[in-house]
């Protein structure tokens, strides 16, 4: 007895099942991806301004996700609280020391809290 097998049709590759997927991964990635706005600083140039500090009056240290003022360690909120009081107290300069591992990002945001306090900063980056 002779069995005979269907024939297959060869049916063309559709095209819309591919374009949903790329579709879903676009907005997959749109959604995934973060949406945290980052702050822009401006620098002046390293030119001779006023006669330089022999000493600053404050240091503030940026490491790697922790800031410390004057050796105490400060959330970013109390930042500026602090650079206030310190200011009232007589502090005319500061030395903000960035750590080799400190993020771009809390280096903008400690700079965004000196210009708001009005305080004539210097910066210094620490060696590894």
């Amino acid at each position: 007895m002779r069995i005979d097998l269907p024939v297959r049709r060869h049916s063309r590759l559709s095209l819309t099942p591919l374009i949903d997927v790329i579709f879903l991964l676009l907005l997959f990635f749109m959604l995934s991806s973060t949406f945290s706005r980052y702050s822009e600083i401006s620098f002046s140039g390293g030119g001779s301004a006023t006669s330089p500090a022999s000493q600053p009056d404050v240091i503030l240290s940026v490491g790697e996700g922790e800031l410390k003022l004057n050796g105490v360690i400060l959330p970013l909120s109390s930042i500026g609280d602090g650079l206030a009081e310190l200011k009232q107290a007589g502090a005319r300069h500061l030395l903000v020391m960035v750590g080799a591992n400190a993020a771009s990002q809390d280096f903008v945001a400690v700079m965004a809290e000196v210009r708001r306090a009005e305080m004539p900063a210097t910066i210094a980056r620490q060696q590894r």
